[in-house]
């Protein structure tokens, strides 16, 4: 499957020391973000990987350069000509793909059994699939409600503090979502999940283990506190 991380992001929120550097390769527990995610898709041999690019695209591209795709892998790199949103980053990444494939967004740890997740995504008939963890404070994230797999609802950063399932931001989204929509620039999130959720297309698997969205210097502080190299997939 091919995978497309979502790397342009600028880390506008954190602290003048990263500013200067693209968000994905900001380093936690001695790794880039981007390496942690590297090494979790190798892990259940998902190996090859397109970056969305942008902010300091060079910087990403010399990086990885030297650090290994896995046996059989390989790094496709595609560049924004500007900031396309959300939206417009996948649209612009997947043009050329004739099947599922899956997502990442490029500021974010986890140890997903991604096996289990493009299983599930394979076991029923909805066309596209995200994965969901419990948060006690749903503000900043995507909020999800659900019945059973299906996903009935999907509010993007709700006003109102309540605990519930978010989007960590990995998804399998089937090749034809954007058949239809003809802007180029343009958020997932407000713009997509909310319609696919009325055609009933959208399917949410949970998962129970680790998750952290790094976006502020606080995150960066706990996530080096509790993302120790025995909880990060090697």
């Amino acid at each position: 499957m091919k995978i497309i991380i979502l790397a342009g992001g600028k880390a506008t929120r954190l602290p003048k020391s990263a500013k200067n550097i693209p968000k994905t390769l900001i380093k936690i527990a001695g790794k880039t973000i981007l390496q942690h995610q590297i090494n979790l898709l190798q892990k259940h041999g998902l190996t090859d990987i397109r970056l969305s690019l942008g902010y300091r695209a060079n910087e990403i591209i010399d990086y990885l350069t030297c650090l290994p795709a896995g046996k059989d892998g390989k790094y496709e790199y595609i560049i924004e000509p500007k900031p396309l949103g959300t939206g417009g980053a996948i649209k612009f990444a997947s043009k050329d793909l004739k099947e599922d494939f899956m997502v990442l967004n490029g500021d974010n740890l986890m140890d997903i059994d991604l096996t289990k997740f493009i299983q599930f995504h394979k076991s029923h008939s909805l066309a596209n699939s995200m994965i969901g963890w419990f948060c006690k404070d749903t503000r900043g994230w995507g909020l999800i409600k659900n019945k059973g797999i299906k996903i009935s609802e999907f509010k993007e950063k709700p006003k109102t503090k309540c605990q519930g399932l978010i989007s960590t931001g990995v998804y399998i989204l089937s090749s034809e979502i954007f058949k239809s929509i003809k802007a180029k620039s343009f958020s997932v999130e407000y713009d997509i999940f909310p319609n696919l959720v009325k055609q009933e297309q959208l399917a949410v698997f949970i998962h129970q283990g680790k998750w952290m969205g790094v976006n502020t210097e606080e995150d960066v502080k706990i996530a080096n506190q509790i993302w120790k190299k025995k909880h990060l997939p090697q």
